[in-house]
């Protein structure tokens, strides 16, 4: 961990936690002592254990008192000047999770992570966790890259739907029911028309779509309900801001410029360099 950070933070938050709990239970022990000597009668033996019964009382409420500050962590600046996102790389660096960060982005394939520290919370692809101990948010993180599915089939469905709409402009005269090979259509045009709805450009950003993109290449033999397959062309020419990029598990970029669809192909993609 880092000096200074929120696990140290929070670690001295719960040693004096721990203080508080054991004092309250030392509170409860003496209270169910007081039950039974009032229940027995005991009147010598009240005096005794009442007159000790307020100082375990002031000493818990010390603690607490202490405690209610919370942590000695402000959230919001160390989210805003990168201290978190450093404890965290490093905490998942030692879980074995590859944290990847490049324009601004944070990845951990096939998530993106969005920061919010006004909250404080995390997104893991669409999910807000609240709980941002890099400790304990870095065993949910690999958790649900566990368990993460991809429909390859469906997704390649939706894209091919978008394709249908944009490569009559690329190819005049293609259609839908035409044969061979269809014309190369750039990803961001299909991610423009998947994201037509006002909301769903952000439910559904770039990024999100280039990680499905290297996760249906991954799955080179899909193939849509009409049989077509797909490939992913790149190319060394493109333009940066005509490109799609997804870091995968290690850390490693990937590429995207277009997809073509054709007949029974196998899927492939060459990185652009």
């Amino acid at each position: 961990m880092l000096d200074g950070g929120i696990e140290s933070a929070l670690a001295a938050l719960d040693g004096a936690l721990d203080a508080g709990e054991r004092q309250a239970g030392a509170a409860l022990g003496q209270v169910r002592r007081l039950r039974r000597l009032c229940k027995a009668g005991d009147l010598a033996g009240l005096a005794s254990q009442l007159a000790q019964a307020p100082g375990l009382a002031e000493r818990l409420a010390d603690t607490l008192r202490t405690a209610s500050a919370g942590p000695a962590y402000a959230a919001e600046t160390a989210f805003a000047d990168g201290s978190y996102l450093a404890e965290l790389r490093a905490e998942a660096a030692r879980q074995g999770v590859v944290l990847s960060e490049r324009d601004g982005r944070v990845t951990a394939f096939p998530f993106l992570l969005k920061l919010d520290g006004r909250v404080p919370g995390v997104k893991i692809g669409r999910k807000l966790h609240r709980g941002i101990r890099p400790s304990a948010l870095v065993k949910v993180l690999a958790a649900a890259q566990a368990a993460a599915k991809f429909n390859a089939r469906a997704f390649l469905e939706q894209v091919w739907k978008a394709y249908a709409v944009l490569a009559p402009g690329v190819q005049p005269g293609w259609t839908a029911n035409s044969a061979g090979e269809g014309p190369v259509v750039g990803v961001l045009g299909i991610h423009e028309v998947l994201t037509l709805l006002p909301a769903a450009a952000s439910e559904y950003p770039r990024d999100a779509f280039a990680c499905d993109l290297l996760r249906l290449n991954r799955a080179p033999d899909t193939t849509t309900g009409r049989g077509l397959g797909f490939t992913l062309p790149a190319s060394t020419g493109s333009k940066g801001r005509e490109r799609l990029t997804a870091y995968d598990e290690a850390g490693e970029e990937h590429v995207f410029v277009g997809i073509r669809f054709l007949p029974g192909a196998r899927g492939s993609h060459v990185d652009a360099g």
